[in-house]
């Protein structure tokens, strides 16, 4: 969980979940907030999808996916479902190959 702005790397089962979590607690306390602070609350909410967002593209690199699979979370009623699916997909070997794979299209 040292990572949490980094798209770099991968990201386990139980970091993914843990974190989650963190983020959906986050958003609770960010809407609660808004009534009374509208600025805070909208930061807090950035910083959560941001931290999700950067969270669930290492987690599709640790199961072997391609990161674009990330526009699914964005499509209403299917997010909540790319959700649950990105934490219940095992960690692969092929995760590695996915990672290395990327560093090179980079490096190109």
């Amino acid at each position: 969980m040292n990572h949490y702005f980094d798209f770099n790397g991968t990201a386990k089962r139980q970091e993914y979940w843990a974190v989650t979590i963190l983020t959906w607690v986050a958003v609770v306390l960010g809407s609660l907030m808004a009534p009374f602070n509208p600025i805070v609350a909208i930061v807090i909410l950035l910083v959560a999808l941001w931290v999700w967002v950067a969270l669930s593209v290492r987690r599709l690199r640790d199961a072997g996916l391609n990161t674009w699979w990330i526009a699914t979370a964005f499509i209403p009623y299917v997010s909540f479902v790319t959700m649950i699916v990105f934490g219940c997909i095992k960690s692969e070997e092929l995760g590695k190959a996915v990672v290395e794979d990327e560093v090179k299209v980079l490096e190109e």
